[in-house]
């Protein structure tokens, strides 16, 4: 069975808290799941007409701006707030993440460990920035929002966030240890499976 598209349910969850834009829904993902979900506006656009077509949401009164653009503002409709409550009840379907880093660091030895210590620098360099970043809404979700309805639906995605950073940064920490070892043991130039 083809996997479904999830991004027809992230919009769907988007408007169902205010009617957006396009550039809306981008930001707003942006800046509320974008820890562990992202869209493109290459995906959102043709999604969002689509689901307009299957009448999941619908255009409100055209807007003009300043510029006189038009801003087409959409909000979901019943059959939209039907559609993401029955997608919420499923099952999540079993996936396996695709992690370049892991995929790197497995053929390493083709390079060596310093080139494979760099690859894990740079992810660690980029973990501690999300982790700063997720701490500041982390601390703005607790302190502005924590009378709000969906608090604690929206904490239990920030946890998670925090915790997987935080393992990760530990996990950087090992393969760096692993990494340093193997420095002196390369005085060979020999590659390992070449015959």
């Amino acid at each position: 069975m083809a996997r479904e598209s999830t991004c027809r349910f992230a919009i769907l969850g988007m408007l169902c808290r205010e009617p957006m834009s396009g550039y809306d829904l981008r930001s707003a993902i942006e800046r509320s799941v974008g820890h562990f979900w992202q869209e493109s506006y290459g995906n959102l656009y043709p999604t969002l007409e689509r689901m307009a077509e299957e009448r999941l949401v619908e255009l409100e009164p055209e807007e003009r701006s300043p510029g006189g653009r038009v801003r087409k503002v959409y909000r979901v409709t019943a059959a939209g707030r039907t559609a993401l409550a029955e997608w919420l009840r499923r099952p999540v379907l079993p996936h396996v993440e695709r992690n370049e880093l892991l995929l790197k660091l497995f053929f390493g030895a083709r390079v060596g460990p310093a080139d494979s210590l760099a690859q894990v620098e740079r992810s660690r360099a980029e973990a501690e920035a999300l982790l700063a970043a997720l701490r500041l809404i982390d601390e703005d979700v607790r302190h502005s929002r924590k009378d709000d309805p969906e608090f604690a639906y929206w904490y239990l995605s920030i946890r998670a966030g925090l915790l997987g950073l935080e393992a990760h940064l530990r996990w950087c920490d090992e393969a760096r240890e692993a990494l340093e070892r193997l420095k002196p043991a390369t005085g060979s130039t020999k590659k390992r499976g070449a015959r």
